[in-house]
């Protein structure tokens, strides 16, 4: 069996810095949809409400920063690392969990 060390959860620097920048991006693209929201220059999308297509493009944006800065931490461990192998083989976790623990856990949708 695999044992996950606390090393096992840590990417590089350059990752590290690469998941702030796209969470940043995210957040002002985020405030952007708001401000739009507030001064009523948000349209909503066909067959949705105003509310609708206000949470699907926050929707869209959150979990496209999760996509990326998952992407960016997966690509980051090596084949040696416990956490990368046990999903690689598939007997436990995904790469959703390698994103969830390394670079953000992203918009929860009920």
């Amino acid at each position: 069996g695999h044992t996950i060390g606390i090393g096992d959860t840590f990417a590089d620097p350059a990752t590290y810095s690469d998941i702030q920048g796209t969470i940043r991006k995210a957040k002002q693209d985020v405030i952007e949809v708001i401000e739009k929201a507030h001064n009523d220059e948000l349209e909503p999308t066909p067959g949705n409400t105003l509310r609708q297509t206000f949470e699907n493009q926050v929707n869209r944006i959150l979990n496209d920063a999760r996509d990326k800065t998952g992407a960016s931490a997966q690509r980051s461990l090596s084949e040696y690392n416990n956490f990368k192998a046990m999903v690689v083989a598939g007997s436990k976790g995904s790469k959703i969990n390698i994103s969830q623990v390394i670079a953000c856990v992203g918009q929860q949708n009920v």
